[in-house]
């Protein structure tokens, strides 16, 4: 839960701040910063009313600043005065909220203010960067990747940015009424409750979902580059794993930055010299530094071990070291995305799960006792057919 340090002795202030941002922070009231100091990231408001007449603004606000630890300070003061805003900026303050605002107005910008400290002070979850030129398979291999983990762990969140409609929403046949936009128009009161009640859920896995349409098939206006890049520091600080499948993207100004964030960057790529292509310049949107390129896998998508273009090859003309196949039964998979229901779900996924759950570092189940004993006949059955 967020934290708010209130320098005042009026507890009504303390009631009132507490109701507008809806019992979702913790409101504590100190005399000073010295010993009252909450742990991790808060906001320190500063009573305008309990400032000693005889004393400045300016001289206040700078010495709760010196104890403050980075933390943001905002002043709530009766009178929103121009010459006194300005005075209170100039000394350290981050914002003014009116005393007797409504909850609202409060709530607002308080709200960003935590955010921004959670982003600031709280890296979050792991982060994975699918993108590839076909974006229907790096959609597939998102959605999977984030089953199996939200399976082994949790919660995990799925971003597809596929445009104009979402490849993961068809694969995991949830209804979606929440997107991107909307995620960015709440980020100033944005959480893991929130969050749990406004996304989609995939029930069987408990997976969270957020597409760039929202639901609505058609591309979301009003949000530009950087409002998408903080809104995934900002997720991350609410979900233990988020894959993120680049889908449409690429405005390379915001597939670098996203790139940065990326604990790893999984590349989808086919046995195609024309797909291969386009994954280069994906790599040089992303910036290929060996940063870059070193938490950079290539997935070699449909691997067929009778094609020249091998793996290898096609790894060292991207410059990637780690290069995984990804061999895939092109009719199930198929028939899987039309029915809804993903490969990851199923028992037995064959090598393309097997090869999925390897690079998510998911250990596979240890076979059942009469499973065991099976798997010894069919050798011994097998050694003698070879003898002979």
């Amino acid at each position: 839960m967020a934290n708010i340090l209130l320098l005042s002795v009026d507890r009504s202030l303390a009631e009132r701040i507490e109701q507008a941002m809806n019992g979702r922070a913790t409101v504590d009231m100190a005399q000073s910063v010295a010993s009252d100091l909450p742990a991790g990231p808060a906001v320190i408001v500063i009573d305008r009313t309990a400032i000693p007449p005889e004393r400045s603004i300016t001289a206040a606000i700078a010495a709760v600043a010196e104890g403050a630890g980075g933390r943001a300070i905002v002043l709530a003061t009766p009178d929103c005065d121009a010459d006194e805003i300005l005075q209170a900026v100039r000394a350290g303050a981050h914002d003014i909220i009116p005393r007797h605002g409504e909850g609202g107005e409060i709530a607002g910008i308080l709200w960003r203010l935590l955010n921004e400290a959670v982003s600031e002070q709280n890296r979050g979850g792991r982060l994975t960067l699918v993108l590839g030129a076909d974006q229907e398979a790096a959609a597939m291999v998102a959605t999977d990747m984030a089953v199996s983990r939200a399976r082994d762990r949790s919660p995990t969140l799925l971003i597809d940015c596929t445009m104009p409609t979402s490849a993961a929403q068809a694969y995991l046949d949830v209804p979606v009424s929440y997107g991107m936009a909307a995620a960015v128009g709440d980020m100033e009161r944005l959480d893991a409750s929130l969050l749990s009640s406004a996304l989609a859920r995939h029930g069987p896995s408990g997976l969270l979902l957020l597409t760039f349409d929202g639901g609505t098939g058609t591309e979301p206006v009003g949000i530009g580059p950087t409002d998408i890049a903080a809104l995934v520091r900002l997720l991350r600080t609410c979900c233990a794993e988020v894959v993120l499948c680049a889908g449409s993207l690429r405005h390379a100004g915001l597939l670098k930055d996203l790139g940065t964030q990326a604990d790893r960057i999984d590349l989808i790529c086919a046995q195609s010299i024309r797909e291969l292509e386009a994954s280069r310049r994906l790599i040089d949107r992303l910036g290929s530094d060996d940063a870059m390129l070193a938490k950079t896998r290539l997935l070699v998508w449909d691997h067929q071990p009778s094609v020249l273009l091998d793996g290898r090859r096609m790894a060292d003309i991207l410059g990637i070291s780690s290069v995984h196949a990804l061999p895939v039964d092109a009719a199930r998979a198929r028939n899987a995305l039309n029915a809804g229901q993903p490969i990851a779900m199923e028992k037995d996924g064959g090598p393309y799960m097997q090869a999925i759950r390897k690079m998510c570092g998911i250990q596979p189940p240890a076979p059942s006792a009469a499973f065991a004993r099976i798997d010894r006949v069919r050798r011994a059955v097998r050694r003698s057919l070879e003898r002979t």
